[in-house]
């Protein structure tokens, strides 16, 4: 097959999560023997040529260029990465508020508008296929749950765990939730190291301001993918206690890796562990503190369990097959 990529929005920061799905996609296709191309709007492209033309996210923009497209290929999908935060009544109040002869709307009724001319999409869990299906008014046929893999080569280690938490993410995004977690590694006393990308001058401050007075927390920084993976092989316990996530694939890598796992309760995260992490109320401290503790002092382990399951169900390998086939099948239907 010959498949499109759009990406919806401009890339601003290194770790965007949306961009690396699409390149752990491509390169999935790839190794099936698909051709995937990274679509560059500042040339003439043979839209009729592409077996399917995926868009990853939504906006206004995507509208319009699917209204365009649409006429010349009608093998548009929709990875919408929808990360909720809010209830399925203000998202149904989002998709409907917008009108087309004043010029009013939003990125919501910007993919309400088009859906007729949608025929698949894509979700990373029955989640976020839930709100897609009840918020847009999609019926749950065209929505096809494709899981994202773990996103690392994980390596075979001998290394004894150690007493730590490990949390890698963009750490002063708010959904990220890493200020109640450094309160609940000073309230349990547990070490925390805490890794990732801080965006400017005021996040490294604040950042500080958090950690300041608390010698169990250690900031390590933006670190290298090597230096990822030895954490990976030696941290107890990965934390990822979101008050909103779409998968978190750092978690996911963790358990590949031979971590226990405390996951937010909240979203589709959850989903991807099969009862085998601890699903933490982000907003409250003393859960997230007990389940890491838990790890920590031995009183509660799921390793090598969850490993096993997550390489099994989650490799590269198995969620491209499944991506293969679901696009195949779309294809063909369409035909």
């Amino acid at each position: 097959m010959k498949i499109g990529f759009i990406l919806s929005y401009p890339r601003i920061v290194r770790s965007d999560g949306v961009v690396s799905q699409a390149y752990t996609w491509k390169r999935g296709l790839e190794e099936l023997g698909n051709e995937v191309i990274l679509v560059n709007m500042w040339e003439i492209n043979k839209w009729e040529d592409y077996d399917a033309i995926v868009f990853f996210g939504f906006n206004e923009y995507m509208k319009d260029v699917i209204k365009w497209l649409y006429p010349i290929n009608k093998h548009i999908v929709v990875a919408p990465i929808l990360d909720p935060n809010y209830s399925l009544t203000t998202l149904k109040c989002y998709a409907h508020w917008g009108c087309e002869k004043l010029r009013l709307g939003n990125p919501y009724y910007a993919l309400h508008s088009c859906k007729d001319k949608i025929n698949l999409f894509l979700v990373r869990s029955e989640y976020e296929k839930y709100f897609i299906s009840k918020g847009f008014g999609i019926s749950p046929d065209k929505c096809k749950v494709v899981p994202l893999s773990y996103g690392i080569a994980p390596l075979e280690s001998n290394k004894k765990r150690e007493p730590f938490c490990l949390h890698i993410s963009l750490l002063c995004d708010a959904r990220k939730n890493v200020k109640r977690l450094i309160e609940a590694s000073e309230k349990y006393q547990f070490p925390l190291v805490l890794c990732g990308m801080l965006r400017n001058s005021e996040e490294k401050f604040l950042l500080n301001s958090w950690i300041k007075d608390k010698p169990n927390v250690k900031y390590l920084g933006y670190v290298s993918s090597t230096t990822m993976l030895e954490l990976y092989s030696r941290a107890q316990v990965f934390a990822l206690p979101s008050t909103y996530e779409g998968v978190g694939i750092v978690a996911l890598d963790a358990a590949a890796m031979g971590c226990n796992v405390v996951i937010t309760k909240l979203g589709g995260p959850k989903e991807y562990y099969h009862g085998m992490a601890t699903e933490v109320d982000p907003y409250n401290i003393d859960e997230i503190g007990q389940a890491v503790k838990a790890y920590l002092t031995g009183e509660k382990n799921n390793q090598p369990q969850l490993q096993k399951m997550v390489r099994e169900r989650f490799s590269l390998s198995v969620i491209s097959n499944l991506l293969e086939n679901t696009l195949r099948e779309y294809t063909n239907a369409c035909q």
